[in-house]
């Protein structure tokens, strides 16, 4: 069975659905949109209204719209099927101006749409009116196709195969969290964690590293108290630069956390500064990395 045939049996020809593959270029930018498709649904539904030129004039055609989302693995989840009520041409100064395009471009760490429109050309887009359709609802976040080969996002509907590969029972975008010794976040997806993933980070407490993608620097930190890992890394990332005398003048959106050494949730603070001792000097972030005294 494909994509197009539930789309006959919900009684749309495939001829009016055009297909929106949304799958930003880097990873941690897709796991950003997955926990927005999860979790904050006004969020998500911004990123999706507006679009470059080409794939702006492929929705302008079609009155129905199918929505996916791509994750690490090529796989495309189901976020739901719109109907194409209109649009209405914004500047780029309006669409800065948003509220909502305001967070997604800190969220993705993004340029602004001025800076799109100095590099294009372009004097505004078009944001689209998507309403959502009760068909194939219920499969929304459970409808799992392949990402067909092509660079294109957008597609019309009669010309992508989309075969499915399974209907899971459970509604989600992003995997449960991984083990602590495989999590490897970004700075813009410790401002946008799924909500497991901020719990599992609440409770844990430890040692911590900071990359810096931008020249490879590194850092070592530890995390107690009442939010311990998720309340240092979010520290970490509110502003515009890092919070620490070693990081600071650094843009936090480069940083890569991970995590060193956990500890007893009810560890002693000593303690934990005892193992960022240890942990600095196998690592010597002191003469090497950011933790020069």
């Amino acid at each position: 069975m494909e994509f197009n045939d539930l789309l006959r049996q919900a009684g749309h020809d495939p001829r009016e659905v055009a297909i929106m593959l949304h799958s930003p270029a880097q990873s941690d930018q897709r796991r950003v949109l997955l926990a927005l498709a999860d979790e904050e649904p006004a969020l998500f539904e911004a990123y999706q209204d507006n679009h470059p030129r080409s794939a702006e004039a492929t929705l302008k055609k079609r009155p129905l719209a199918a929505s996916f989302v791509v994750d690490d693995r090529g796989e495309a989840r189901f976020a739901g099927l719109y109907r194409v009520a209109g649009w209405a041409e914004r500047s780029m100064a309006e669409m800065d101006s948003d509220p909502s395009r305001q967070a997604l471009i800190q969220r993705f760490r993004d340029v602004t749409f001025a800076e799109v429109g100095a590099r294009t050309g372009r004097t505004g887009r078009a944001v689209f009116d998507l309403r959502p359709l009760p068909d194939l609802a219920e499969l929304r976040g459970r409808l799992v196709v392949p990402r067909p080969a092509g660079r294109a996002y957008m597609r019309l509907a009669e010309n992508c195969a989309l075969p499915v590969r399974g209907i899971e029972r459970e509604a989600r975008f992003l995997p449960p969290a991984p083990e602590w010794d495989d999590l490897v976040v970004s700075g813009a997806e410790v401002r946008s964690l799924p909500r497991d993933w901020q719990a599992r980070l609440r409770e844990w407490r430890g040692v911590y590293h900071i990359l810096d993608a931008a020249d490879g620097a590194r850092y070592v930190g530890a995390a107690y108290g009442s939010e311990n890992l998720l309340g240092r890394w979010q520290g970490h990332v509110a502003g515009n630069q890092g919070i620490t005398a070693e990081l600071a003048g650094r843009d936090p959106a480069g940083f890569r956390f991970s995590i060193l050494e956990l500890v007893a949730p009810t560890a002693p603070a000593d303690m934990v500064i005892a193992a960022e001792g240890r942990w600095k000097r196998r690592l010597q972030s002191r003469e090497w990395g950011l933790n020069r005294n």
